[in-house]
């Protein structure tokens, strides 16, 4: 069961601290997960954000769900939770996740790789792409392409289409 909103005092205070926030409310979700809604500024990815709490925070402290909106919203009504925008911080769980988030990490640059993360969202081109493919397929012994790549929707469904290659 998820802590009340009020334990998300702490987060609130640290993203209306962080100058690509424009505006941050904590919000109860339908299904009982705690929702901090940010409004980042035009030059800050919502990610980095994300990364900014998970340096700050302690675990109790983080909210279940990090979503980026273009305006605060009245309520939950109509927030997708789990569409673009949208960030949880799922620990890559399985051996190749792990694996694979290592070399994420290295090849964009980031400081941690969540197992939901979407490499375009994560600032992904097409030059970090060739070189996350070379190094996936060599380190991993995979056979990923390009299209696996774009048309996965996340490190864990990446990491599911390695496993069901071997």
């Amino acid at each position: 069961m998820s802590a009340p909103l009020a334990d998300l005092d702490t987060a609130v205070k640290v993203l209306r601290e962080h100058p690509g926030a424009t505006g941050v409310a904590a919000l109860p979700a339908p299904d009982g997960r705690r929702v901090l809604a940010v409004v980042p500024d035009l030059a800050t990815a919502p990610v980095d954000l994300r990364d900014h709490l998970w340096e700050a925070l302690d675990p109790a402290d983080r909210p279940d769900v990090l979503v980026a909106v273009d305006a605060l919203p009245a309520g939950t009504t109509g927030l997708d939770l789990e569409g673009p925008g949208s960030h949880t911080f799922r620990a890559p769980s399985t051996p190749t996740e792990q694996d694979l988030a290592e070399i994420w990490a290295e090849t964009l640059g980031r400081p941690r790789i969540a197992a939901d993360d979407n490499f375009l969202d994560l600032g992904g081109d097409s030059m970090t792409a060739a070189l996350l493919l070379d190094l996936t397929n060599e380190r991993l012994d995979a056979d990923l392409t390009l299209g696996d790549l774009l048309s996965a929707p996340s490190l864990a469904a990446i990491a599911t289409l390695i496993d069901e290659r071997r």
